[in-house]
């Protein structure tokens, strides 16, 4: 069964990750400083886009000579970070832009401007929002961890920004990827669907949660689906994953046969949960949404794994 009638918003990197050049110093200075590198940006965790228009309507990030950089970013900023190479071999890095950056002064001005991630993703193209989710999970790695856990010393990038080393104890710190399950319980003809405590008004999603230390991933789904809604999962199947960058995830994501239709509820993992059926499940995907008890609820907007997955058990069953 596949999910792909729709692109997955932040998959298909399009970069070959090059990582056999990340320890080669002269080799990464020497592209960072080649007339056809680029440099995309990002600025408190929104990309800068460009602003110039494209034919088909869709928006672009702003790629900027990366050999130009010292002309607008501070003396003091770290190197940039080598995103990938494109099959012409031509290499595109990704740097921060200071909080208080000012646009007016700069010789940048007016050719970009940020965009939240999230309202990207609806414009951007799909190339360049998976590189933009890329940039933003390793430059937010970054900026949280300056200080070795293991002694506390400050620690420095590494390998083109895809390693951190405490130069005091000598220890290694490597980008953080979480493993999330998200899964849409299944029975009959009707599939389970909740709201998370703080999740948006007006919308209801597959159950999810962390994977702990060592489940493997079914466990975990079998373990998120009794805590949260109290059923008991007989079968699960991974049939989807996806890259989330707020702030580095791997969402996995399952369907899952259960038991029975009764649910026990856990208040502080989740607010509400209920069955749907596969049609009212079709009216979620739809912009006019699905009325229960008087309110319109709608699925997550195609951004988020859950809209595939519903969407998938919606077209093609189980």
């Amino acid at each position: 069964m596949s999910v792909h009638s729709a692109p997955m918003p932040f998959t298909g990197y399009p970069l070959d990750r090059a990582s056999a050049l990340r320890r080669d110093i002269a080799a990464i200075e020497a592209l960072a400083n080649h007339p056809d590198s680029d440099l995309i940006l990002i600025q408190e965790g929104k990309p800068v886009l460009s602003t110039a228009p494209s034919a088909d309507g869709s928006r672009s990030l702003l790629r900027l000579a990366c050999a130009s950089r010292g002309g607008f970013l501070p003396r003091s900023s770290p190197p940039p970070i080598l995103m990938g190479l494109d099959s012409q071999g031509r290499a595109t890095f990704a740097t921060s832009l200071p909080a208080r950056f000012d646009w007016q002064d700069s010789p940048i001005q007016g050719l970009g401007e940020t965009e939240d991630l999230r309202a990207a993703a609806s414009i951007l193209n799909l190339t360049d929002l998976a590189v933009a989710g890329t940039a933003k999970s390793l430059l937010d790695w970054h900026a949280r961890h300056g200080f070795c856990a293991n002694c506390g010393h400050e620690t420095q990038a590494a390998e083109s920004g895809w390693k951190r080393v405490c130069p005091d104890c000598k220890t290694e710190h490597f980008p953080r990827t979480d493993p999330v399950a998200i899964m849409l319980a299944v029975k009959g003809d009707h599939c389970l669907l909740g709201r998370g405590i703080g999740f948006r008004s007006g919308y209801i999603s597959a159950l999810a949660g962390f994977i702990e230390p060592g489940e493997t991933i079914e466990e975990g789904c079998a373990r998120e689906l009794n805590e949260e809604a109290g059923v008991r999962m007989t079968k699960a199947r991974i049939v989807a994953n996806q890259p989330w960058p707020f702030p580095s995830q791997l969402m996995i994501g399952l369907i899952a046969e259960v038991e029975s239709y009764d649910l026990t509820i856990d208040p502080h993992e989740i607010s509400q949960a209920m069955w749907f059926s596969r049609d009212e499940a079709r009216a979620l995907l739809s912009e006019q949404g699905c009325t229960r008890d008087g309110a319109i609820l709608r699925a997550p907007p195609p951004i988020a794994i859950a809209h595939h997955l519903i969407k998938l058990w919606v077209e093609e069953g189980c």
